[in-house]
Formats: structure tokens, C-alpha cells, sequence
């Protein structure tokens, strides 16, 4: 007798059978041991019901991994932490100017550079010896966020004004993902494509796991209010508030939350 898979409700409308092995690669990529692993996966199953949400699944098992660690929590949680580095994506840009420089880049944000006929504002100007960079970041809010053959095309017409007088590779970044129309045009005409899970194995999920670096939203100790604050200060990185504990002081955050909140900080850091 085949075994019925319950439906999940996806945050577009759309629905999908929930798989179990997709969960338990999650929470073993998360970090966390064995034990963890199943213990959630018992405590999903038992819930689970057609028709329930994505969302609803998530925070079950984000709930059960932040009861016992919070840095498999954050990983656990990575990919809606990027979603939350909004509403205008400029923290995205700052993010994956700070992954860069992580790899050696030196960057800057919010260039105005002249093109041929008029000027143009490049979101990430990166360079590592002759590896020079122009990239345009399209955030998305929601995990199936797509960006479509229209940006792509608008891209391209970007970079052959800016080609004109500046050498550097055009990259087109999102921590959504491509239609198929976009990556075919993109790939076709030579703009460098970084979406959540493409290239294969080399994607921005992959390069966040190996550079080591979460965002600010992924700090299970902090509150979405005081997330947002330190975003608004222009802090994007976790890491970066080991050297600014005034921050947190003016926040107004307990001395119990304030030590929780550097165990996980420097859980993360860490288990790079």
C-alpha cells in the first residue's frame, strides 16, 4: 500500500507533498547532531496534516532547535533571515558586499558610475587583483521569490552602456531564483547569475555555508523589532556586534539575553 505524503500549503498558494528527507537535510545542514535530527522529525510527523503550511512546519522545527541550540536554529533559518534583509534590499546589497569581502574583494556599495550615454547607479562594485565586478542585487521577500527574462534583458542593456568605458564582469544577484528564460538570456549573453541554489553547488546558500557569515535576522535571541533596528543602524552581520556591544546596550536588551546572545554569536562562529 503506497503511503500517503500530507499536502503542505507553499506561501505562494501553491501546494507540495511534504518529503521528509528534504527536512532532515535541513536540520543535518543546520549542524544539528543525530538525536536532534530525529527527535524533530518525529515531533514534524506527528503534526502534520493536508493542508498545512510551509511556514507552519518550519517554525515547529525551528522552535524545537532553538530550545536546545541556538546556532543550529540560525542556520536552520538562514534562507528566510536573508528574506528579512528588507524591504528595499539595500541590506541584501550590504550582505553580499560583506560575503565578497569575506572572499578577499574589496567593495563598494551604491556607485554611481557613467556609462556611454547616461549614468547608472551599480548597487556592488567588487575587485580582487584582476577580478573586477558590477553587480545589480534583486531581493525577494518570499522563498520562491523569481526574477524574470525582464530584469535580465534590462541588466544586459545596463552593462553594454557601462562596458563602453569600465572593464568588469556584470553580475546579476538574487537570493531568489531564475525562470528558465532568464537564465538561458543571462547565461547566453555573458551576465554572471548567483540566485539561492544556482550555480549548482556554488550558489549563494553554498558560498553563506562556506564563508561562514549569517545576517543580524538570523539571531534567534533577537526580537524582529530589534533586528530591524540594527538593519536600520546599518548593521548586517551577526558578527559585526561582537565589536559593537554599545549597540545592544542602547537597545535596551537584558543582561541574561545579552549573554544568550554572544553564546550564540560565538556558537556560529565557531562552527564555521
Amino acid at each position: 500500500m503506497t503511503r500517503h505524503e500530507p499536502q503542505l500549503t507553499k506561501t505562494t498558494g501553491e501546494s507540495e507533498p511534504f518529503k521528509e528527507q528534504k527536512l532532515r537535510r535541513s536540520l543535518t545542514r543546520s549542524g544539528a547532531d543525530p538525536d536532534q535530527v530525529d527527535e524533530v522529525v518525529r515531533e514534524v510527523t506527528k503534526r502534520l496534516r493536508d493542508g498545512m503550511a510551509t511556514t507552519e512546519v518550519f517554525r515547529i522545527a525551528h522552535r524545537l532547535l532553538r530550545r536546545e541550540r541556538r546556532a543550529a536554529a540560525a542556520r536552520y533559518s538562514l534562507q528566510r533571515a536573508i528574506q528579512q534583509l528588507g524591504p528595499d534590499g539595500i541590506p541584501f546589497e550590504k550582505f553580499i558586499a560583506e560575503l565578497w569581502r569575506s572572499a578577499g574583494f574589496r567593495t563598494r556599495t551604491g556607485v554611481r558610475l557613467q556609462g556611454r550615454f547616461v549614468r547608472h547607479e551599480v548597487d556592488i562594485i567588487a575587485k580582487r587583483g584582476d577580478d573586477s565586478r558590477f553587480a545589480e542585487c534583486k531581493f525577494r521577500s518570499q522563498n520562491d521569490g523569481k526574477v524574470d527574462i525582464k530584469v535580465a534583458l534590462y541588466v544586459f542593456a545596463r552593462a553594454a552602456d557601462i562596458r563602453t568605458r569600465w572593464e568588469g564582469n556584470f553580475w546579476l544577484v538574487t537570493n531568489g531564483r531564475f525562470t528558465k528564460d532568464a537564465l538561458t538570456y543571462g547565461e547566453g549573453v555573458g551576465l554572471q547569475l548567483l540566485a539561492w541554489d544556482h550555480p549548482q553547488g556554488a550558489g549563494l546558500r553554498d558560498q553563506i555555508d562556506r564563508a561562514g557569515l549569517h545576517p543580524v535576522t538570523a539571531i534567534s535571541t533577537l526580537h524582529h523589532k530589534e533586528q530591524l533596528a540594527l538593519l536600520r543602524r546599518g548593521i548586517v552581520l551577526a558578527a559585526a556586534l561582537r565589536d559593537q556591544r554599545d549597540v545592544i546596550h542602547e537597545l535596551g536588551i537584558s543582561d541574561r539575553r545579552s549573554k544568550e546572545l554572544w553564546r550564540e554569536i560565538d556558537e556560529l562562529r565557531m562552527e564555521k
